[in-house]
């Protein structure tokens, strides 16, 4: 990150919420709820109409793929509009999380919002007003999810939680160097497995709002 755009996170007043999640672990619903509770925007399935807006590539096929390839939402980002001046100056690597990192960025100087994934904890570590959750769950807890609210059959549910956190694992330590569920990261570790969705939703939505009066008492 530029030193100029660390500043401009920094004068930033309102708070951002980030979220990453082990599939299966109920992530975005719980994205959602508390994006109703809050009345702030959430950003997880739109990023992939901003990537084909980027990109032009099908919404559809971006969907279909970026959980299968680490990286292969990074490179629609890049699409045709990549900076000359940085293919030069980088890796095509370092080009594509430039290119990630602008957007999400971008959401956080508009407005207080939730980010579901996509390294925002990392790209925005800058940012002090920042509220960093990471979900997890046991085994048999995440496949039941996966069946019930998924639509994963049974006989693949296993093999999918473990296909997918591995493809979660590697893209995040590749791009930022740091361990994917590493405690020490984020302000809170949910094991939704054994604390209901509402219950963890009442809870950060309360660290937000006390977050809030703190910058109001400054």
């Amino acid at each position: 990150m530029k030193d100029k755009d660390a500043i401009a996170l920094r004068n930033i007043q309102h708070v951002i919420i980030t979220i990453a999640r082990e599939y299966g672990s109920g992530g975005h619903l719980l994205g959602e709820m508390l994006s109703k509770e809050l009345g702030i925007k959430l950003y997880d399935k739109e990023f992939i109409h901003l990537v084909a807006e980027k990109s032009g590539i099908n919404e559809q096929y971006i969907k279909k793929n970026e959980q299968s390839i680490p990286s292969f939402w990074l490179k629609c980002i890049l699409g045709k509009n990549s900076e000359q001046s940085l293919e030069r100056s980088l890796s095509s690597d370092d080009v594509l999380f430039v290119a990630e990192s602008k957007i999400i960025q971008e959401l956080a100087e508009k407005g207080p919002c939730i980010i579901v994934g996509r390294c925002a904890d990392f790209v925005l570590r800058d940012y002090p007003n920042l509220i960093k959750v990471f979900c997890y769950s046991d085994l048999r807890s995440a496949c039941v999810r996966c069946v019930q609210e998924y639509g994963v059959s049974e006989e693949k549910a296993e093999s999918e939680i473990k296909r997918i956190n591995h493809n979660r694992i590697a893209h995040y330590e590749y791009y930022t160097g740091e361990k994917w569920g590493e405690p020490h990261h984020y302000n809170l570790m949910i094991n939704t497995g054994s604390i209901d969705l509402s219950v963890a939703c009442n809870l950060i939505k309360s660290i937000y709002k006390n977050r809030i009066k703190e910058n109001l008492s400054k």
